[in-house]
């Protein structure tokens, strides 16, 4: 079953045209999707539309079956209703490159904020749920932190678990190591790995390849606005068709 369903979707910016340019895409429950490409391909705005941050001028957009946008008469987006939107919101969670922690929360409210204000959830199950998520990110003992006093790895968890917290069914990460150094992207890309191991739904923007290479069950290259090519793994690293991906792939040391 497909969770997220992309077809023709058209994106331009008022300096920059056809940012996407007839995009289609998919990804079925369970799966690992990773988009890799140059800086300026489109990667980035490709994950905020799917996830309602930024309107397409055009295409159709469908989540676990809900139509969230498609194409009217005109050729341009129409968007479903905003309790339509609402619900389609809280099956995707969203992990940013850059943590976007409420500074002003503890840990422990960070994740459970939205469960009780969304979701009317009460406040002791959020907590139980966020300690339960914490302790499997090992950041148990970090609860009542605020997010200065984290580290860029810990702070990058908290995200994650914030994210989960929702019970989302597919989770969308943009670039998630970008901002960490060397050590600290070990310790995510070993959360989003097992989360993968857990059959989670995910959509992975990342220059890690390596990385894509070893967690994706399919891999899209994207350049220029357009997915210039998909496949697994193995046909995208391994043996590329596209000179294109060679050339890209060829800057990255495939160890």
């Amino acid at each position: 079953m497909a969770v997220v369903e992309a077809w023709h979707l058209y994106k331009s910016f008022e300096n920059q045209a056809n940012v996407l340019n007839d995009v289609s895409m998919y990804v079925n429950e369970g799966e690992v999707v990773a988009i890799i490409g140059p800086s300026g391909s489109g990667k980035s705005t490709l994950l905020r539309c799917l996830n309602q941050l930024i309107d397409v001028d055009s295409g159709v957009i469908r989540v676990c079956g809900q139509m969230m946008v498609d194409t009217d008469e005109n050729g341009r987006a129409r968007y479903a209703n905003k309790a339509e939107l609402h619900q389609i919101q809280l099956k995707t969670g969203m992990v940013f490159q850059s943590f976007h922690l409420f500074p002003h929360f503890s840990v422990l409210r960070n994740i459970t904020e939205a469960p009780v204000q969304i979701l009317k959830m009460p406040k002791e199950e959020a907590e139980q749920r966020a300690m339960a998520l914490l302790g499997k990110m090992n950041l148990a003992d970090k609860a009542e932190a605020y997010p200065y006093q984290l580290s860029g790895g810990q702070a990058q968890r908290v995200s994650i678990a914030r994210a989960l917290a929702l019970s989302p069914a597919v989770l969308f990460f943009d670039e998630p190591t970008s901002a960490l150094d060397p050590e600290l992207t070990v310790e995510i890309l070993k959360v989003i790995k097992e989360l993968a191991q857990e059959n989670m739904t995910m959509v992975v923007v990342t220059h890690e390849m390596n990385f894509a290479r070893e967690v994706a069950d399919r891999v899209l290259f994207m350049d220029e606005g357009i997915i210039q090519a998909e496949g697994s793994p193995e046909e995208i690293f391994t043996n590329p068709a596209n000179e294109r991906i060679r050339q890209f792939i060829g800057h990255f040391s495939m160890e």
